[in-house]
This record gives structure tokens, sequence and C-alpha cells, in this order.
């Protein structure tokens, strides 16, 4: 472990065990998907449907946001898979760190701790709504930091460069959008199915999300299900 990562969790941890009501909270934010992904989802609502000019290039941006930050988490996914396996801090034996009683034991134990998911893809959120308005952008980026990644780091689920790591990446791909046209190329078949067909346009992004809020868990969820529907299938009939 570097000496960043040793000197932030012990830090941390010397707040562990001391309240016991700061451990229950922690694990209520850290699962809680409403408090997380939907509190910030409506700073997005807020500022999408805010009546002052210029709305066309605003959109532009918060559109762009979205694809911006799943692209952003598929990055990351893609670089958890090549950079070398990072167990997280609950979950290794190396450390003898005093993990709150609240902390889970049902991490999965097959997924990269490094980088965050979460700090990639609520970081390059909240970068993009730094860009249309600083002041709600800096709410988000508060929200993300202590409502988001640092209860995580709290409770053993990952290394403060790791959410660093996050942060910068998710920051980088927000900051692309600056690029007119790449940001105009990337949303334009959004502005047009919005102009088209509204009504199938938001209940789209309704969906969408939601997969955003929970960190596209329903859709990990379904990937699982047909992986494993398919293995027993192949397995009765070959």
């Amino acid at each position: 472990m570097n000496v960043f990562d040793l000197s932030v969790l012990k830090f941390f941890f010397t707040f562990v065990h001391w309240c016991p009501a700061l451990d229950t909270i922690l694990k209520y934010l850290v699962n809680d998907d409403f408090l997380k992904g939907g509190v910030f989802l409506a700073f997005f609502w807020w500022l999408w449907f805010r009546d002052d000019k210029p709305v066309q290039e605003r959109r532009e941006f918060l559109l762009f946001a979205f694809v911006s930050s799943s692209s952003a988490v598929l990055l990351g996914r893609l670089l958890a898979l090549h950079v070398p396996f990072r167990v997280r801090p609950l979950q290794n034996p190396l450390y003898n760190f005093p993990f709150p009683y609240t902390a889970p034991s049902d991490i999965p134990r097959s997924w990269n701790s490094f980088p965050s998911d979460h700090a990639i893809l609520f970081f390059c959120l909240a970068a993009s709504l730094w860009i249309v308005s600083r002041r709600m952008g800096i709410l988000a980026i508060c929200h993300t930091l202590f409502v988001i990644c640092i209860p995580r780091i709290y409770m053993g689920y990952h290394y403060p460069s790791d959410i660093v790591a996050g942060a910068l990446l998710g920051i980088g791909v927000a900051l692309v959008g600056k690029y007119a046209r790449v940001r105009k190329g990337a949303t334009h078949p959004g502005f047009l199915w919005l102009e088209r067909h509204p009504a199938s346009f938001y209940a789209f992004a309704f969906l969408w999300m939601f997969e955003v809020a929970e960190l596209f868990r329903t859709l990990l969820n379904l990937q699982s299900f047909i992986r494993h529907s398919a293995t027993a299938f192949l397995r009765a009939h070959f």
C-alpha cells in the first residue's frame, strides 16, 4: 500500500467504533441509491428545465453528460480488466484495519477495486454540471465527495487512490464536452429524437437515468441472469 492510501485510511479509521451511529449512517449512505444517484439526478433535471438562456447550449452539455458518463464507466471497467488486480481494503488479509461493525461481508471479490466506478460516474456528472452552472456544480461535487465517495472509503470498499483515479478519469471525460464539435456530434441524434418524438425520448431518459442512479445494477443483474441461464441450458442439453 502506498503512503497516500495508508495515511488517509489511518485518518478515517480513527473514527471507526468511536460513534456507532456514524457507522450506521455511513453504511446507509453506501447502500441507498436514492440519496446517491436519485438526489444527484434531481440537480440534472433542475438545470434541464430551468428557463433562463441559453437553453440549447445548456441542454447540449447536460445530454452530453449522460453520453460521457456512461462512456467513462465503460472505460473504467476496461481499465480495471487490464491493470493489476487490487483487493478491496475490507477483503485484504494483509491489513488489520478496524473496519466498522456495519461493514458488509458479501462484497463481490471478482471486481477490481481500482478505479472506483462510483467516483468515475458521479464526478463525471458533477463536472458536467459545473460546466453548466458553477453553483450547482459545487453542490454536485460536494455531494459526490461527502455522500458517495468518502463513505465508501470509510466502509472499506475502496482505497483513496481508487477514488482519486476514478475522479480524474470521470472529470477528464466530462471536459471533452467543452469541444463543441464533439459535444454537438454526440448529442445531435438525441435532439433529433427529442424534436420528433418527445414522449418516447423522455420515457427512455427516465429509464436510463434510473440505471445511472443505481450505477447500472439492474443491467448487471440482467447480464448475470442471462449468462447463468445460458450456462445452465448448455449444461442440460449438451
